[in-house]
């Protein structure tokens, strides 16, 4: 009678620690880009929301047929409120993990009947925990035509429209 070795399948321990140190390794050189995309996302939602509530209070300047000024603080987590509260239907909005600041006329800004404002300048948000990830928003005079933009990264303490440069 004859025996035959019959090997089992499966993983040795050396083969399971190649597979796990691979693995280390890829999270290692992924976790960064994770992070960053992270953040750029976080930022894009506080620029997004910030565009909402401005282009909410100057539809509701328009509908109510009445002024409404909408407020926007500056420092880390801002929030934006509008006046009167109507102006605001969706009620105050917090920014959360970024840092805001705004140029001279952008502290409050104000939505006559028809819509139009006598504010203009420049909003620049940016990342709580890495400064140079800035996104910005221009408010026109007159109009009150919003676009927003990257801002310049070498430039983490000014607020200019000409830094504020369309997104790619």
């Amino acid at each position: 009678m004859r025996f035959s070795a019959v090997r089992e399948q499966g993983m040795t321990l050396i083969e399971i620690l190649i597979v796990l140190t691979v693995a280390a390794i890829l999270a290692v050189a992924l976790i960064p880009s994770f992070l960053y995309w992270l953040e750029t996302q976080r930022v894009n939602q506080a620029l997004e929301s910030l565009e909402g509530a401005l282009r909410e209070g100057q539809r509701e300047a328009m509908r109510r047929n009445q002024a409404c000024r909408v407020t926007i603080n500056t420092g880390i987590n801002p929030t934006i409120v509008g006046n009167p509260p109507q102006c605001l239907p969706n009620g105050p909005r917090q920014l959360e993990n970024v840092t805001l600041r705004r140029g001279t006329g952008t502290e409050s800004i104000r939505f006559g009947f028809q819509g139009r404002t006598s504010s203009t300048g420049t909003i620049v948000l940016s990342s709580t925990s890495i400064p140079t990830l800035q996104r910005c928003l221009v408010v026109s005079l007159g109009l009150g035509i919003m676009r927003t933009g990257n801002y310049r990264e070498s430039d983490t303490t000014g607020t200019t429209a000409d830094n504020c440069q369309a997104r790619n």
